[in-house]
């Protein structure tokens, strides 16, 4: 068989195999943290462990293994199939060394993990949740022996998540990050700057989803090729460029946390929908990686979001879907929504506590995979954690260890990205700004197209044909700098919290 004859078979393998993948992870998932019926997780849960086997059963096949060996040992191959091959041969060591049967049965645990978590989070009882969490902590600790790792057996499940990340990185980025935040965080809490929040009676979710859909299709998210459903939990799921789905959750009392997670999700769906459609098919067709696009939802939560420009641009909207605010002024909405004060949840956290909230997270985990603590003393270390770190402690499970879903999700791994992302997402910005100019001019005039062009021209279009490294190096000509994201927070809030005046006045 020649070259072409192969490719056409094994790019027919590939979309099999897509198209159970997104069944299974997007339009099944999906509608089981929007839409299912509470008692269907039980069947529900089978028919994820079924079709989870079918896609393990292809990935596993002779067929497969032997167009994969082929395309490996070719070098004309074009630079999509060479990322094609790299892609499948990485991810497929992480599934074809795991046993089928565990591989199926942590399936079908995460199914019915997730549904008990929500329960255990209305409940405010860690230890509904907490056996669960153990055989999922226990299945991590196996799959790491499975993968492989060089110092420490969390860097398996770092490099799960993000190609090339490891603790020893991740170590010496906190450091650096931990010292600044920590010293930065006492100069705020000197200045005499205060400014009360801006108050609102309980606001509906149906009128809060007008809001974000408005936000949303200002931004560029296109609706025709998407849609913004409540759920539990913010997330994301992307069947195609062509079909991207949010899930949103909202508080009636405070709209700025279900403003700034859609605008988040929202920031991930514009990649996902400008991601080239002859990608599908290849397994290229999302995002570079978890890192990345978790980098481009911070841009959009934050760089753009908290941004005076955009609100100077989007206040007369939001008048007039919220007009318990007409009282507001511009100036009262932006320093509302850059108001630094800790935050007991992570999701309502503001820009300059948050990544310590990723630092807790991410030192109980390694501490968990190392078996240096135990699941049932989670709930006990993460209060003293937040009281150390944020002077703020938890006084009960909802708002504490059981408020976020990526464990019950079996996302152990994943939250030093969010910290990895903050400092992408405002090296990216200064490329964008280099080239088009401040931020607070492009937003606004309203002028986020730009913004979206030069993502798409260097991120968004290439899928994952290149990999995190390759395309930040690109974009913005150096690699990760964690400078930006310490210079950007420090100008930034200095400014709202006149800082710089203060400095002028003591000179």
């Amino acid at each position: 068989m020649n070259y072409e004859a192969n490719l056409r078979e094994f790019k027919e393998l590939i979309s099999k195999i897509e198209y159970i993948k997104y069944t299974m992870n997007s339009l099944v998932y999906w509608d089981k943290i929007t839409y299912m019926p509470k008692d269907g997780i039980e069947y529900r849960s089978k028919v994820m462990s079924f079709m989870a086997s079918e896609q393990y059963q292809l990935l596993a096949s002779n067929q497969f293994n032997d167009l994969l060996k082929f395309f490996d040992g070719h070098k004309e191959n074009d630079v999509v199939t060479e990322s094609m091959v790299k892609r499948i041969k990485r991810n497929s060591v992480y599934v074809s060394k795991i046993p089928e049967e565990e591989y199926q049965a942590y399936i079908e645990l995460i199914a019915v993990a997730e549904q008990v978590w929500e329960e255990a989070k209305d409940a405010s009882d860690f230890k509904i949740f907490q056996p669960y969490l153990e055989a999922i902590v226990e299945t991590f600790i196996r799959f790491a022996e499975y993968w492989g790792y060089e110092e420490d057996p969390y860097d398996a499940l770092l490099g799960y998540h993000e190609e090339n990340l490891t603790v020893r990185k991740v170590d010496a980025l906190t450091a650096e990050m931990k010292s600044f935040l920590i010293g930065f965080n006492r100069e705020i809490q000197k200045s005499d700057f205060r400014r009360k929040p801006v108050k609102l009676p309980p606001i509906e979710g149906s009128r809060q989803q007008a809001l974000w859909k408005s936000m949303l299709s200002e931004l560029g998210f296109r609706f025709s090729a998407g849609r913004v459903d409540i759920g539990a939990h913010p997330t994301i799921l992307a069947n195609s460029p062509a079909d991207v789905r949010i899930v949103n959750s909202y508080h009636k009392e405070d709209i700025k946390a279900g403003i700034f997670n859609v605008l988040h999700e929202g920031g991930r769906g514009i990649y996902q929908q400008s991601i080239s459609k002859e990608l599908l098919g290849t397994f290229l067709a999302e995002a570079s990686s978890f890192a990345l696009e978790e980098a481009v939802g911070r841009l959009y939560e934050n760089v753009i979001g908290r941004n005076k420009g955009f609100w100077s641009y989007f206040h007369p909207k939001l008048k007039r879907l919220i007009p318990e605010l007409e009282m507001a002024s511009l100036q009262d909405i932006y320093e509302d929504v850059n108001r630094l004060q800790p935050s007991l949840i992570r999701l309502d956290a503001d820009e300059l506590t948050y990544t310590l909230h990723i630092i807790i997270r991410y030192e109980l985990e390694k501490d968990l995979i190392n078996g240096r603590i135990k699941v049932c003393d989670l709930p006990a270390l993460w209060n003293e954690k937040y009281e150390k770190y944020l002077g703020i402690k938890p006084t009960n499970d909802r708002e504490g260890v059981l408020q976020d879903i990526h464990w019950a999700a079996g996302y152990i791994g994943y939250f030093p990205l969010y910290f990895v992302s903050n400092i992408a997402a405002t090296q990216l910005t200064a490329s964008i700004e280099r080239e088009y100019g401040s931020f607070d001019v492009l937003l606004a005039g309203g002028h986020f197209d730009q913004i979206n062009h030069w993502l798409a021209e260097h991120i968004f279009q290439y899928g994952a044909v290149y990999s995190f490294d390759q395309l930040m190096e690109a974009a913005t000509k150096e690699p990760l700098n964690p400078q930006y994201y310490i210079d950007y927070l420090r100008k930034k809030y200095s400014e709202v919290y006149k800082l710089n005046l203060k400095e002028k006045a003591n000179e």
